[in-house]
């Protein structure tokens, strides 16, 4: 069985067991860069050939080509993942990866969201094309803690104002419902009152570009940048994943137990959490 043949498997897998679009992007990427790695290095293409001496070359590879150490980890786990999942369905004798170490990573701080620069977003928002979209966005994002992909996937019938709640649909299709407070209620309220204009009646979500179509990642992303600039902030500090950082930091400090925090956060172990 070729790597490729391997990966197509992997695929199958994780489909049947409904991972996310932002998942098999992410074991994709890995897919492309190792297939350049194996052409380059003139190595062999079928899988049972492969070795972890292999393996490591390929990290150092990608550490010699200046890749940041959080992404030569990324690429490692996604290596281990597809090969011993392999040997345990039994499509390799035994896994090349199952003495792959995993690169150490610098322990650091991440950027996280303080109500102090929410406060000063919010004020900047009022200079945009669409201020009541980007007030809604943060409010939403900081007073829920959700991930980026789940604030964009919301529906309207998901907004549960008379409960204080909105339903998230989650990593793996696993639903949940998130408390949201008043004052980013009224953000979506007016939003969708005053700016949402859906190019027709199947649109559904709560968030719509300017064409009327559901908003991207990469928009979200885009105004994060532009707003984040307006105040000083790098790219790194107004990020979607910096408001749930943001929201966790504040949950905690306000008297909320990390138990509950990893049920909101959708967390799968307290470890994330």
């Amino acid at each position: 069985m070729t790597t490729d043949q391997l990966w197509e498997q992997f695929f199958f897998h994780l489909k049947v067991k409904r991972r996310s679009k932002t998942t098999l992007t992410y074991y994709g990427c890995t897919r492309r860069v190792l297939g350049r790695f194996l052409e380059a290095q003139n190595l062999p293409t079928e899988a049972e050939q492969l070795t972890v001496t292999h393996l490591r070359n390929f990290l150092t590879w990608l550490d010699e080509k200046g890749l940041a150490a959080g992404g030569v980890h990324g690429h490692a786990r996604a290596v281990r993942a597809v090969f011993n999942w392999a040997c345990r369905e039994e499509l390799l004798s035994s896994s090349p990866a199952r003495r792959l170490e995993l690169p150490s990573l610098v322990k650091q701080r991440m950027p996280t969201m303080t109500a102090g620069a929410v406060k000063e977003l919010l004020t900047v928002c009022k200079t945009f094309d669409q201020p009541l979209r980007e007030t809604a966005v943060i409010m939403t994002l900081f007073d829920t803690g959700v991930r980026v992909q789940e604030l964009l996937d919301l529906e309207r019938a998901d907004l549960l104002f008379e409960r204080g709640l909105i339903r998230v649909m989650g990593k793996g299709s696993k639903e949940r419902f998130v408390p949201i407070g008043s004052r980013a209620m009224q953000a979506l309220t007016a939003y969708q009152r005053r700016e949402r204009r859906p190019s027709h009646e199947g649109v559904r979500r709560v968030f719509l570009s300017h064409h009327g179509l559901p908003l991207t990642k990469s928009g979200v992303g885009i105004k994060l940048l532009k707003l984040g600039k307006a105040i000083g902030l790098a790219r790194s500090a107004c990020s979607p994943h910096t408001f749930r950082r943001g929201f966790a930091v504040e949950f905690l400090r306000n008297g909320g137990d990390v138990f509950t925090l990893q049920q909101i956060m959708g967390h799968a172990s307290l470890d994330m959490t």
